[in-house]
């Protein structure tokens, strides 16, 4: 009854946050002990064809309370439960990083996945958030992987290089993605604008029909590898990727601290048989600052117990990139009480 309480309290938020939902409610009807009080832990992700929506619904899964059976084994069980106590963690889809912070400072989630340097801007009202107020609400939680900027073109487009996007139709995802962000700034590295190209506004699953029947002649998206969006490309057999070189990679890590020149390695997509240049950035787990302490060192320790790391690892090839030795990686915004508290005990944190 608990749970069926909070649930029909629950509303997905509108605005920045879209209401497609990721909810285990076929294990956790009715599941979840009547003597703890059920709360909601809405956390969110991204797009369905990128990489946030599979780890964070992973990450749900790892915290979200549930009795032994799918999902929990009896050797990772407490009390016969797994997960936090009263706990059910909702994976949501969103726009992506943009929308996460302003929807972590609205009140809007909980808890969300963010790109390193976006959670920066926003906390200090930099970059793309000058003159729209400190997103001071953010707490650092943990560093997940590290994710790539992919450049999907069509093969019969015969683009071999960024450059020669001039001119063309290309999706550069919608506006509240941390790929828009990068996407303009990678093009200024080759000194190309917006205005040179036919930009459309348009996540990466719609941009993959209009690119495989000629539509679109590239789509762009910053994820974890692989990426649904970009295996479904490559497997079907008239896209390949574009790289990054390492002179426009140089000058914009120059101006980002949080991005680092990296590969996409070979065989990570279908077809792909040599690496693939790309910048990188950080992908973080941050949290609202009023999420009480003891919710956010249960989590934490859900996260990172025995039963946590192998769902992530056995569900999502990134997953298995998610690792508590990196945890702390490429921190800047305060960290959670909570966190601090996990971490200091683990013997992450000097005392």
């Amino acid at each position: 009854m608990a749970f069926r309480a909070a649930i029909r309290r629950f509303r997905a938020p509108q605005g920045a946050i879209r209401g497609a939902l990721l909810l285990f409610a076929a294990v956790l009807l009715g599941a979840v002990t009547a003597e703890a009080q059920t709360s909601i832990l809405r956390i969110g992700t991204g797009g369905q064809s990128g990489t946030y929506f599979p780890i964070g619904s992973l990450i749900a899964q790892a915290v979200s309370d549930m009795p032994v059976g799918p999902g929990c084994n009896s050797s990772d069980a407490r009390d016969g439960r797994c997960g936090v106590p009263g706990l059910v963690a909702v994976a949501q889809t969103s726009n992506g990083s943009v929308a996460n912070v302003a929807g972590l400072q609205n009140g809007e989630i909980e808890m969300a996945l963010v790109q390193a340097d976006v959670a920066d801007w926003a906390f200090n009202a930099r970059e793309i958030f000058t003159g729209k107020g400190r997103h001071d609400r953010l707490r650092f939680v943990a560093h997940l992987y590290s994710e790539a900027m992919h450049v999907v073109v069509r093969r019969e487009a015969r683009i071999t290089a960024l450059g020669d996007l001039r001119g063309r139709t290309v999706a550069m995802d919608e506006p509240g993605s941390g790929t828009l962000v990068h996407v303009r700034n990678l093009l200024s590295a080759y000194r190309l604008s917006e205005a040179d190209l036919r930009p459309v506004y348009i996540k990466p699953d719609l941009a993959l029909p209009r690119l495989l029947t000629g539509q679109l002649d590239a789509f762009f998206i910053v994820a974890g590898w692989p990426t649904k969006a970009v295996s479904e490309a490559l497997a079907s057999g008239p896209a390949s990727l574009v790289g990054v070189d390492a002179d426009a990679a140089t000058r914009l890590v120059r101006q980002n601290p949080f991005l680092s020149y990296g590969q996409i390695p070979a065989g990570a997509y279908p077809g792909q048989t040599t690496a693939v240049g790309s910048l990188m950035v950080g992908a973080q787990l941050v949290v609202r600052a009023d999420v009480p302490d003891e919710r956010v060192q249960a989590v934490l320790e859900a996260l990172w117990s025995q039963r946590g790391q192998s769902l992530l690892g056995k569900g999502h090839p990134r997953g298995a990139d998610v690792r508590f030795t990196d945890a702390l990686i490429g921190r800047s915004l305060p960290l959670h009480a909570g966190a601090e508290r996990f971490y200091r005990a683990r013997g992450s944190l000097s005392n």
